[in-house]
């Protein structure tokens, strides 16, 4: 099917609302996406006050807790200084990540990862076909408002396009007038991909102007997704009592 430049853009707005209101099980698809890590062991940090029930405008709820590991089989566990998320989005349609917070030159970046011990897909066979990739986004954590901002798959293709950045990748037809990258860079061209172009408006995105206005101005939504979370203190879905305990900071 060939699209028109107009009926391309209403597509992908269209996936974008998906991605960020009711699809993150998938959201990989549309968000700029790597085979490696955006982060280096030593640029780990860990934020408590992340911690606890979160709920977006459209009512759906996030989880965020700490990621327990363990090096052996029944073995004890340990927290790796990582997030598991869980998104509910509906019943029965749960997300599950695993999110590590870092810092390059004095910003916060959140790297997303599907979590490897749950499952994604809903037959094996979708399971089998279905390959992790990393995120990216930029996080802003102010009082009880949390705030992420994924980097879009679009915003790099632009790059990419206009021949502003040479990073390595991988171009992949999704339409048969679209294409789209998946980034191969190993972690050390990443993190210069990032502090050079990620913060940088005239790439076309300001994330410091979006987190203050707290929304994605008209026209600019195919150049990432934004997501803005307050407190949620109520029952989880399938869950009569337990939840994970809040711990936001006032």
């Amino acid at each position: 099917m060939n699209f028109t430049p107009n009926q391309k853009t209403d597509v992908m707005k269209k996936v974008f609302a998906y991605m960020v209101i009711s699809g993150l099980l998938l959201m990989s698809s549309c968000l700029v996406s790597s085979l490696h890590p955006f982060y280096k062991e030593k640029d780990k940090i860990f934020d408590p006050a992340m911690l606890g029930s979160w709920i977006d405008s459209d009512s759906c709820i996030w989880t965020i807790e700490k990621n327990m590991v363990s090096d052996e089989f029944m073995g004890p566990e340990y927290h790796d200084s990582k997030y598991r998320l869980t998104y509910y989005e509906e019943e029965g349609r749960i997300g599950h990540f695993i999110g590590t917070l870092f810092e390059l030159k004095g910003i916060k970046y959140v790297d997303f990862y599907p979590d490897p011990n749950e499952d994604h897909c809903e037959s094996d066979l979708s399971d089998i076909h279905h390959f992790p990739t990393h995120t990216l986004a930029r996080v802003q954590l102010e009082q009880d408002i949390l705030m992420f901002y994924w980097y879009g798959d679009e915003w790099l293709n632009e790059l990419l396009e206009q021949n502003r950045i040479r990073i390595k990748h991988e171009t992949v037809d999704v339409y048969s007038d679209y294409k789209r990258h998946l980034l191969t860079a190993p972690t050390d061209e990443l993190q210069k991909f990032i502090i050079k172009y990620a913060n940088n408006a005239k790439t076309g995105i300001d994330v410091d102007q979006i987190f203050e206005l707290g929304f994605t101005e008209e026209g600019m939504e195919d150049l990432g997704a934004f997501l803005k979370l307050q407190p949620y203190h109520g029952t989880l879905p399938g869950k009569k009592a337990k939840q994970v305990k809040t711990n936001h900071v006032n």
